[in-house]
């Protein structure tokens, strides 16, 4: 007759596993002595058990139940326990040696004066001064899986090993905590340096302060220019303009041209006032579509686009698509932070994503509750080179930064028509925009040009332009300015 299999292995292979057999009382409650070296787990229901001088040795505990079981003598070295409800325990003699504690319940815990605690940091963990338990807690969550770290381990393959470079990790045999918590700027920077040397699209998103290349190939073209001065300016030196840089970025801005989006980076970079905004507007938002067209649920944004709009102060038709870039950062942020943490698609990435109310709030962003398609985008995203999966999140969440500024932008900022240049230039540039006004404001505000431009009489509010609203402008070469109005039905 096979022997019955010991709490250590039905918790390795899943705290679902384990929850079912205990509810179906097909396991027993004596577990005295147990061993568990190495241990992920999470919400596991081992309330009322015997674990008298049980071993928890570097284990990585989250909303694990202990409630009203015997932990007399139990020893727990190493690791974190996290939401861990210790009500009603007996810890009499037990030691807690080098871990930490993070948000774990001890209200009610019998023996805590006997209770040994060497080198524990402790984060707004409660109980400990031996008031009543309050009413018991729900029961565990089912269909949740665990797996040890040593499984967690043989996933990840050799890639573990490149974890142990970052300080901030823990030492040797361990790896990375879960820390879906962490903004989508410090994943970039813990994952370049285990890249090693900084990639030249570094420069893409300054807005992350990322691990800077050393030197830049030679180069003439825009974007080798612009990622030349970005690098000059993070290192806190001003980048100098060159003309003939600036005229081909200005005729680019122009013509609407595939490198306008670099060009107006390069303008704002050297401090050059583009001469013309809505001239490459349809190129810029034709191109950021395209890119949100694909189906991809981490799907990469270019920044230098998404900047160009911001820095021509071009948000028609643009903020609109902030939602889809959050909803694909949201994705990408937490799939960087299970594979730091050595989670993958086929290994049990579903408990960690349980085991942090951060992840839940990402997965939520994504997908809402199609667990399936957050599944789907994980495998794609994991599929990707080290290098690709790094880019994705950096230029989505420097993308995103720019659509949120976009969205600040006042009414009328950028006139719904992009019409003839006629419309617009005033001795070969763009004329400056001045300030969008409603019909009430004629009078008090432009009533002479009102006059000279639309026939509107001095003192007197535009007939039937309630909805309208009028785009006042100014040739800053010559003085000349222009009143134009854009109804509601205009795009």
């Amino acid at each position: 007759m096979p022997k019955a299999p010991t709490i250590e292995q039905l918790l390795q292979n899943g705290s679902a596993d384990w929850n079912r057999l205990r509810k179906a009382g097909k396991v027993p409650t004596e577990h005295t002595g147990a061993t568990f070296s190495q241990l992920f787990s999470a919400n596991a229901d081992l309330s009322g058990l015997e674990l008298v001088g049980s071993e928890w040795e570097r284990c990585d505990l989250s909303k694990m139940n202990f409630r009203d079981s015997d932990l007399s003598n139990a020893y727990f070295h190493g690791g974190r326990l996290q939401d861990c409800d210790f009500r009603g325990a007996n810890l009499e003699g037990a030691t807690f040696e080098k871990l930490k504690l993070l948000r774990c319940d001890f209200t009610g815990a019998r023996g805590l004066d006997d209770m040994e605690m060497d080198d524990v940091d402790m984060d707004r963990v409660v109980g400990l001064d031996g008031e009543e338990a309050p009413p018991p807690p729900p029961p565990p969550v089912q269909g949740i899986t665990a797996f040890t770290r040593e499984q967690r381990e043989k996933a990840m393959g050799a890639a573990g090993a490149l974890f142990q470079t970052n300080p901030e990790q823990p030492a040797e045999g361990e790896l990375p905590p879960f820390r879906p918590q962490d903004p989508p700027g410090t994943l970039c920077f813990r994952a370049l340096k285990r890249l090693g040397a900084p990639p030249l699209w570094v420069l893409d998103v300054p807005g992350l302060r990322p691990l800077l290349p050393t030197r830049l190939p030679p180069g003439s073209a825009l974007e080798t220019l612009y990622r030349e001065a970005v690098k000059t300016r993070l290192e806190n030196k001003k980048p100098q303009s060159d003309p003939g840089a600036v005229d081909r970025a200005q005729r680019a801005l122009r013509m609407g041209a595939k490198d306008a989006n670099v060009a107006a980076m390069y303008l704002r970079e050297v401090g050059v006032q583009p001469l013309f905004r809505f001239a490459t507007a349809k190129a810029l938002k034709d191109s950021l579509r395209e890119e949100l067209a694909v189906d991809d649920l981490t799907g990469t944004v270019d920044p230098r686009t998404t900047g160009a709009l911001m820095e021509l102060r071009l948000p028609q038709e643009v903020v609109e698509h902030t939602h889809e870039v959050r909803r694909r950062l949201a994705a990408a942020h937490l799939y960087t932070s299970l594979l730091e943490a050595g989670f993958s698609p086929e290994n049990n990435w579903d408990e960690a994503l349980e085991s942090a109310d951060a992840a839940l709030e990402l997965a939520q962003s994504a997908t809402g509750e199609d667990r399936e398609a957050l599944l789907e985008g994980f495998q794609v995203f994991a599929a990707l080179p080290d290098e690709a999966r790094v880019r994705r999140l950096a230029y989505l969440a420097e993308a995103l930064g720019h659509l949120e500024l976009l969205g600040r932008l006042p009414e009328g900022m950028e006139p719904a028509w992009l019409t003839g240049p006629e419309t617009r230039e005033c001795h070969d540039r763009e004329m400056t925009f001045v300030q969008a006004l409603r019909a009430s404001d004629i009078p008090s505000k432009v009533a002479a040009l009102a006059r000279a431009e639309l026939g509107v009489p001095e003192g007197e509010v535009p007939e039937d332009s309630d909805e309208d609203l009028f785009v006042h402008l100014r040739c800053d070469v010559c003085g000349k300015e222009k009143l134009i109005v854009q109804s509601p039905g205009e795009a």
